[in-house]
């Protein structure tokens, strides 16, 4: 049964025009010099530089080698100490000035030598005098003055992501042409340097987090980072032989990363050009002579572009039995992206010299027509999918992309979707919704897209480097043959042992990484960037029609940036989830959540075990058929997790599913209590761990190994145990929270001044403070959380005796970078006043996640905080439409910050809904007048008028939560304007038949008091 509407703006992906590609210009190169080094700072706030220690190499070899110091943070003793463990150690001692004079900038500068460091936006901005804002291309990041010497340059560092900045030298303050250059016309380029963080090195290199000393052991180095807690103290010979050591297991971190990198023969991938894995994918396509689309056809429509970008929906998460324990079966997809990439031919758009389109519109009409989920059984079907569909939503599901429930961030949710405007979806996401509710959506226009002939000069690539991983773009898709050698490989290392495994486990892994990243990410990389000044865009929204919008925010396409691709891939992937949903409601079996190529099967409680399996079984055969690759077997697998941890056979799995991602899967022990197989960290991983493995709740079994994975914690897995104790028991809604004594300790989340609004957070702490005294940017603090004092924090000021009350701002706790939680509340401090904050003003980790296990889902019905049992989709009905761009996130700052729609790029309402929303304005205020509109609206008569009377007032309330209000009380009035329209009816016929007098007297007024409702009415 489709449920009553909800009437919401829905958000639709819109085009930033933007300039036409250009190849990227190539400079000199890095020399084989590199500087290593390391900074020791204070555990106070300022974390301001004491010493460090530094290596200057030629190749591999050490030429230079010492340890520098800021004479203004060390004793005359420490410096003693330090110069003697120097001379003892035949290492160079000096100042922090002619560290940076001598050697950053005097060797290293001028040697086009590689600047190297773990976590190297840290320790740049700890050498650093002073700082600014970033201008230009690096806008939004920190420009550092690191000599006092002005003819050096400036380094300027801004934050991409958790794991990645961008690093160089701004221009020097002098002329870098000679005169005789000058009067040619020839400019010398700035020299911009090559920094390499090791951290981000790994994580694009290994596919996963390290800090150094994790780093140091997993690579196995020979000079692993020590262990040493004690900064508080004077320096010592312990402390300067752990900073020597951090530098030395630095570089021997990047020499085994620089080993793995050249292993993959790609010789055009620099270090300092590496951000992510989707570095290492676009390598490979480089490698192999292809050249990017939008190089290759950069006349493309831009109309086409706007419905391109519109289609676009991300993966498909989502809780359909929430907060029960039902038995499950978790099936996850084989690689998902690249085996619709594969399904669907994406190889042949890749390798083009771009790409035709054609009208589709009867095609698509008669396919959606006829189509049935026994058709999607073929391979052959999959290739007509590259098509792109306009249809007018009337109760069909579709991916909805809205603010459910007035929620400051919008989701997608697979829900009911109706809408007076025709939408682009594509043809995939189209067939989906005919599965799903056994009807076709209305179609109003359809474009298929071909792809045009093969770019020459394609070349074979040997993928990490093997010979034998041979793969050529022109006889072989990519995506498939990676697959493939891929799974040969897995075989050959189950059967190894040693050495070989180790090396064949390597190569999978980079096999993996390679899949991965060329599959999808690469295709809708859109880089964000905050731009000084505000400037007109010109934007194409889902229409094809192009306006100008005022925004600070520049979105430019990546370097493979093919939005037809990323639509396709991500709408097949929810193609293969809707056929599961359609298998499983065909079996008579249920599901308790999915999760972009995963989905857990749930067995009905009447059901026998055996048949259950039994017709998962059935589900997971299905896909056989569209197995792509040359190995046998279904693309649908049933998980590990579902096999017993002590026999390897199947054993039953439960399921409590709380909201999109956030879920636990267990066995149950012989006395009943929960054995954990996969816990979700989401929600939860922006708070440090209350305590270590080392020191685990004494009544908590240990989850096995494969729980701790993709950052999950032990304390993730206790509270996961207790959750789904609790929903064994009877008391679901009261888990024990204090589980642990940490957990009644202040609530911790790690804090970087990564961004200048950040750092802004201390603009009252740092003033009047010398600049080493202040904090500064990339330095590490603790966020904390102040309960809501009514008798200290918001209260309203006795003194404020005109105009609207005033309140106290709340309480805003931080603390300096500490370990133990004891020093943590001890040192805490308000950033805005800089007053200490006591320890029982702070939240608790037990309050901090007193609400984790009943997080509330908003984009579907039944899923607020107490609900439990099946949740239903909404009937969404578009009030509007709004225009966004990139869909940023950025989860780790927002968990600081709180959600902040300004980190999106918004660029308001389409024109036609602004205009629908104004004429229902108009008529609400002609129905009920203008006073009741404001009161219906609960908006002052004032702000109402200024709504009628300004575009800019009008387009704003439309994109508010006016537009959802406004459907309603329209229809509420329309009713009850229909409502006296039928008494005034019936009141006329009874005077006709009574006269005046007595049906007046039979409605209990005075006759003359009718005449005139008569006329008002």
């Amino acid at each position: 049964m489709i449920p009553a509407p909800d009437h919401l703006p829905i958000a639709l992906r819109a085009y930033a025009a933007a300039p036409k590609a250009r190849k990227p210009r190539r400079g000199i190169g890095a020399s084989d010099w590199t500087l290593t080094f390391d900074c020791e700072t204070r555990t106070d706030a300022s974390q301001a530089l004491r010493f460090g220690a530094f290596q200057l190499r030629k190749g591999d070899a050490v030429k230079f080698a010492g340890l520098f110091y800021d004479p203004q943070e060390l004793s005359k003793a420490e410096v003693e100490t330090l110069l003697a463990y120097a001379k003892r150690h035949k290492l160079l001692a000096m100042t922090r000035d002619e560290f940076v004079d001598d050697y950053l900038f005097g060797r290293a500068y001028r040697l086009r030598a590689r600047i190297v460091g773990f976590n190297l936006p840290f320790d740049i901005s700890r050498l650093a005098v002073r700082h600014g804002l970033a201008k230009d291309a690096m806008y939004g990041g920190f420009t550092f003055t690191l000599s006092h010497q002005k003819f050096w340059p400036n380094v300027r560092i801004k934050h991409l992501s958790r794991r990645a900045a961008i690093m160089d030298f701004a221009a020097p303050f002098r002329q870098r042409d000679s005169r005789s250059q000058r009067n040619r016309g020839e400019k010398t380029p700035v020299r911009r340097g090559y920094f390499v963080d090791v951290s981000t090195l790994a994580h694009s290199l290994l596919s996963r987090g390290f800090d150094l000393g994790a780093l140091s052991r997993f690579l196995e180095v020979p000079n692993p980072k020590l262990e040493f807690d004690d900064f508080d103290g004077p320096v010592c010979d312990e402390m300067l032989r752990y900073v020597v050591r951090d530098v030395q297991a630095t570089w021997e971190c990047y020499a085994a990363l620089m080993s793995k990198l050249e292993a993959l023969e790609l010789p055009d991938l620099q270090p300092e050009q590496i951000f992510s894995e989707a570095s290492l994918g676009k390598a490979y396509l480089r490698a192999m002579g292809i050249a990017p689309w939008r190089e290759v056809q950069p006349d493309f429509p831009e109309d086409l572009m706007g419905a391109l970008m519109s289609s676009y929906y991300g993966g498909r998460s989502e809780v359909r039995i929430r907060r029960e324990v039902r038995q499950v079966i978790l099936c996850d997809f084989l690689s998902m992206y690249p085996t619709v990439c594969t399904l669907m031919g994406l190889w042949r758009y890749v390798t083009a010299s771009g790409m035709g389109w054609r009208d589709a519109t009867a095609e698509a009409q008669s396919l959606l027509a006829g189509v049935s989920v026994e058709d999607l059984q073929s391979p052959d079907f999959w290739q007509k999918l590259s098509m792109l569909v306009k249809v007018l939503p009337d109760a069909d599901i579709f991916p909805v992309r809205a603010a459910y429930e007035g929620e400051q961030l919008s989701t997608i949710a697979a829900n009911y979707l109706s809408s007076d405007a025709p939408l682009w979806f594509t043809l995939a996401d189209c067939i989906a919704a005919k599965l799903l509710t056994g009807k076709a959506p209305k179609v109003v226009e359809a474009i298929a897209f071909d792809p045009g002939p093969m770019q020459d000069g394609l070349r074979p690539v040997n993928i990490s480097g093997k010979a034998e991983y041979r793969v050529d773009p022109v006889e072989t898709d990519f995506f498939k043959r990676v697959i493939e050698l891929r799974k040969e490989t897995q075989g050959r290392m189950k059967a190894a042992s040693g050495a070989e495994k180790v090396m064949l486990d390597g190569a999978q892994h980079n096999l993996k990484i390679c899949g991965n990243s060329t599959s999808y990410g690469i295709w809708l990389q859109i880089n964000v960037a905050k731009r000084s000044k505000r400037f007109i865009a010109s934007i194409i929204g889902h229409d094809g029609k192009a306006f100008d919008r005022e925004t600070n925010k520049a979105e430019k396409p990546g370097e493979f940036f093919h939005p037809l691709l990323g639509a396709l891939i991500t709408g097949a992937a929810r193609l293969m989830l809707a056929i599961t949903e359609s298998l499983i409601e065909r079996q008579g079996l249920e599901w308790a959540f999915c999760d972009t190529d995963s989905m857990a099967i749930a067995k009905p409680c009447t059901m026998a075990g055996d048949e259950f399996r039994n017709r998962v079984e059935e589900i997971a055969n299905w896909f056989v058929a569209l197995n792509p690759y040359a190995f046998p077997g279904s693309i649908l697998k049933i998980e590990s997790e579902n096999d017993g941890l002590a026999t390897g056979e199947p054993e039953p799995l439960y399921c409590w599913a709380v909201s999109s991602k956030r879920y636990a899967l267990f066995n149950l022990a012989s006395d009943g209590a929960p054995i954990l197989r996969k816990v979700s960290a989401h929600g939860l991983g922006h708070l440090r761990s209350p305590y270590d493995q080392a020191n685990p709740p004494a009544d908590i079994p240990a989850a096995d190994e494969s729980v701790m994975r993709d950052g999950v914690e032990r304390w993730h897995c206790d509270l996961w145990f207790e959750i789904v104790l609790a929903g064994l028991g009877l008391k679901p809604d009261m888990p024990r929270l204090d589980f642990h004594p940490a957990m009644n300790a202040p609530a911790v989340s790690r804090y970087g001044a990564t961004a200048p609004e950040l750092l802004g957070w201390f603009k009252h702490h740092n003033a009047n403070r010398l600049y080493r005294d202040q904090v500064k940017p990339f330095g590490f603090l603790l966020s904390l959380s102040a309960k809501r004092n009514w008798a200290k924090g918001e209260t309203i000021a006795p003194e404020a005796r005109k105009g609207r009350p005033r309140k106290v701002s709340p309480v805003k706790p931080i603390a300096p970078f500490s370990k133990d939680s004891a020093t943590i509340a001890a040192t805490a401090f308000d950033r805005i006043t800089g007053n200490a904050v006591p320890a029982s003003d702070l939240h608790t980790y037990r309050e901090a996640i007193g609400r984790y296990h009943l997080h509330p889902k908003s984009k579907f019905l039944n899923g607020d905080y107490l609900d439990r049992g099946t949740t239903n989709r909404r009937h969404i009905r578009a009030s509007a439409i709004r225009y966004i761009g990139k869909e940023a996130n950025e989860i780790d700052r927002q968990q600081v910050l709180g959600a902040d729609s300004e980190l999106d790029p918004e660029y308001g309402l389409s024109a036609d809904s602004v205009s629908q929303f104004r004429v229902a304005l108009v008529e609400l205020v002609a129905l009920v007048g203008k006073a009741g509109a404001a009161k219906a609206l609960r908006i002052p008569p004032g702000r109402l008028g200024a709504i009628l009377s300004d575009r800019a007032a009008l387009e704003g309330a439309a994109a508010g939560g006016l537009s959802m209000r406004l459907p309603v009380e329209v229809a509420k009035a329309r009713s009850a304007a229909l409502a006296g329209e039928g008494e005034l009816q019936r009141l006329r016929e009874m005077i006709k038949e009574l006269g005046l007098r007595e049906a007046a007297r039979r409605h209990g007024v005075d006759a003359s008091n009718l005449r005139r409702k008569l006329r008002r009415m």
